[in-house]
C-alpha cells in the first residue's frame, strides 16, 4: 500500500459513518512514523482517540480506550456499519472473523486464517507472545487493539507507562500512548480536517518546509510535550533549529505578554518543542 492509498484510510473506515460512540474517558494517541495515521481525533489534532498503522504485510487499528476492541467482538446496531468497514480493510476485503484474543497464551492456539486478532492491550503478554504477534502482523495478519494508558496507571500504582507491554507495541509499530484524557464529545464526528496532518513525522516535514505553519508547529508542539523525555523518533536537530530561530513575538515576557492570537498559538508550540530540548536554552 503507497502513502497516497495509506491517506484514504480514515474516509475508507467512516465511509456511510459520521461519528464514532465515545467509550468512557479515551486516552490520546500519537501516530509516530509515515506507517501510521491518525484516524478520528476529539476535540483537536492532538487528541487522536484511533490510529491506524502498517507493519509488513499486516494492518493494525490502535484505540486509546480498552473498551474499543470489545465493540468488534458485540457488535451494537449502531456500530455495524463502522466495524464493517474496519473488517473489510483489515482483512483486504475478506469476509474474516473477529477473534479475541485476551485471555490466550500462545498464537498457536489461535487458529489465524481469515481472522482479526482483537486485543484489549491492559491484558499483559510475554515477550514471545508480542513477538509471534509482530511476525504475524508482519506476515499479512490484522489487528484490533486498544488500552486506557491514564486508567491503567490508577490501577497499577507505582508504575509508569513504559512498564505495561503494550506500550512497546504500539512503540514499534509507530504509535505512542500519552498518560493524558481525551477531550472529546460523544458521539465524535469524524471531522477529516483534523487528521490531515497524518502522522508527527508528516507534520515535522510540513514545519521544515514551513516554519511558520502554525497548525503543524502546535501539533508538533504537543506531541513533544505529552512525549516529555521519550523522544524516540523525533528529529531533535531539526526541531532544535526551528525552537532557536523563534521571532521576537512569540517570546513571551513579563512587561510583554504576547497579545496576538496568532503568536501565542506558535509559542504554545515553540514550548512543547522545548520540552525535549532538554540541553538548549530557550531563545
Amino acid at each position: 500500500m503507497d502513502d497516497s492509498e495509506f491517506d484514504q484510510v480514515p474516509q475508507i473506515l467512516f465511509k456511510g459513518v459520521s461519528s464514532l460512540k465515545t467509550i468512557g474517558c479515551p486516552g490520546t494517541l500519537i501516530p509516530m512514523t509515515n506507517q501510521a495515521r491518525a484516524v478520528i481525533c476529539g476535540a483537536d489534532s492532538n487528541n487522536v482517540i484511533a490510529a491506524a498503522s502498517l507493519l509488513g504485510r499486516g494492518r493494525c487499528l490502535v484505540f486509546a480506550h480498552s473498551g474499543y476492541p470489545y465493540m468488534f467482538i458485540n457488535v451494537d446496531v449502531e456500530d455495524r456499519k463502522f466495524v464493517e468497514n474496519c473488517r473489510l480493510w483489515l482483512a483486504k476485503g475478506r469476509n474474516a472473523q473477529f477473534v479475541l484474543i485476551d485471555d490466550t497464551r500462545s498464537l498457536s492456539d489461535v487458529p489465524l486464517d481469515e481472522k482479526i486478532l482483537v486485543w484489549n492491550g491492559e491484558c499483559i503478554k510475554s515477550d514471545i507472545f508480542m513477538q509471534n504477534l509482530y511476525d504475524y502482523l508482519r506476515q499479512g495478519g490484522a489487528l484490533v487493539c486498544g488500552a486506557t494508558p491514564w486508567g491503567w496507571l490508577q490501577l497499577n500504582s507505582g508504575k509508569i507507562l513504559s512498564d505495561l507491554p503494550f506500550f512497546h507495541f504500539c512503540d514499534f509499530i509507530g504509535i505512542k500512548l500519552t498518560e493524558n484524557y481525551s477531550n472529546c464529545s460523544n458521539p465524535m464526528p469524524f471531522r477529516l480536517e483534523l487528521i490531515q496532518f497524518k502522522n508527527i513525522h508528516h507534520a515535522t516535514q510540513k514545519l521544515v518546509a514551513d516554519p511558520t505553519d502554525i497548525e503543524s508547529l502546535c501539533i508538533v508542539g504537543g506531541a513533544c510535550k505529552d512525549l516529555n523525555v521519550d523522544v524516540s523518533g523525533l528529529p531533535i536537530e531539526i526541531l532544535k533549529n526551528i525552537a532557536m530561530k523563534a521571532e521576537n513575538e512569540v517570546i513571551p515576557s513579563n512587561n510583554c505578554p504576547i497579545q496576538d492570537k496568532c503568536c501565542r498559538q506558535k509559542s504554545s508550540g515553540l514550548c512543547g518543542i522545548l520540552c525535549v530540548l532538554t540541553s538548549t536554552k530557550a531563545p
